[in-house]
């Protein structure tokens, strides 16, 4: 009898890309210790940033806000991608008003539809656009016993766009 595999799959190497390998990198980013802010005048300012700690671009795939610590007054919480540490264009691509009424791990990305959902792209360092994660605290709100932790499964956008110059061609005919 034949071998029925379709394909071999190699030892995964996180230093390794799909185009050596086949297999696509995937992380879960942990960024603790969020709580929310006492006093918040502006909603344009962040009240946490960071920087893409990787030298690539990251698909925001999932996330998750673990409450460990909930607070009552509801602090309409946005965590999105800006220009720059001053928060320069940041949305709410990955949450937009974290419920924080309750303690427990929320998925807080968009759920996908049969259409497809657009991922936010997290850019490199040196970009100009979108290279820092934002966290914003909207409405003037004392919020500063709510206590979390920001989870994000990421990919690197290398891994989805391949090596155009290696597609295989197609012939109808």
């Amino acid at each position: 009898m034949a071998d029925p595999s379709i394909g071999a799959i190699t030892t995964f190497d996180i230093k390794r890309s799909t185009f050596s390998n086949g297999a696509i990198r995937e992380y879960w980013l942990r960024i603790p210790g969020l709580s929310g802010a006492s006093d918040c005048d502006s909603v344009d300012l962040p009240i946490y940033y960071l920087l893409n700690p990787f030298q690539m671009d990251l698909v925001v795939m999932d996330a998750l806000a673990v409450i460990t610590t909930l607070d009552a007054n509801d602090a309409d919480i946005d965590v999105g991608l800006g220009d720059d540490a001053a928060g320069t264009n940041n949305g709410a691509e990955i949450i937009d008003s974290l419920v924080n009424s309750a303690a427990g791990v929320l998925e807080v990305m968009t759920v996908n539809a049969i259409t497809g959902v657009s991922r936010p792209i997290w850019k490199k360092p040196g970009t100009s656009t979108d290279s820092y994660l934002i966290v914003n605290q909207k409405g003037d709100v004392d919020a500063s016993q709510l206590r979390w932790n920001l989870f994000l499964k990421v990919i690197p956008y290398e891994d989805l766009i391949g090596n155009e110059g290696d597609q295989a061609a197609v012939t109808v005919a």
